[in-house]
């Protein structure tokens, strides 16, 4: 698994390519999986996507908008994110990610968005709620 993190004038790259990226400022944290989420990965997403939910972030972003495979445990580790006491949004543009959320018709429960603006602007939004 490669992961980097990213925090504001920190970056830390542990092996390469990066397969989930995180980005975190004040306004949210966004949490981008490239590639496959399949059984290999969906267990250190899990854990990783934990450990910035236990950091409190006022949203957090979920892109998979690279994802190229989507596992049905990849669908359950969102929606145990999606559970959480903050504002989650999930950026997915792509057959693999999409076509599974339709099939379990969880288009109620995932909130999608087609690009990171969109799931941005949603997310500030809900902020002012």
């Amino acid at each position: 698994m490669h992961d980097t993190t990213i925090r504001p004038g920190v970056a830390l790259l542990l092996g390469a390519p990066p397969r989930i990226t995180i980005t975190a400022t004040a306004e949210r944290t966004v949490v981008a999986v490239t590639g496959e989420l399949d059984l290999a990965v969906t267990g250190r997403l899990a854990a990783r996507l934990g450990e910035e939910l236990d950091l409190a972030p006022r949203a957090l972003v979920i892109d998979l908008s690279d994802l190229t495979f989507c596992s049905a445990r990849g669908l359950g580790v969102l929606l145990d994110a999606v559970a959480a006491d903050i504002p989650v949004a999930v950026v997915a543009d792509g057959r693999a990610v999409l076509r599974p959320v339709e099939a379990l018709e969880l288009e109620d429960v995932l909130p999608l968005f087609r690009t990171l603006a969109e799931a941005e602007d949603w997310l500030g939004g809900h902020h002012d709620q």
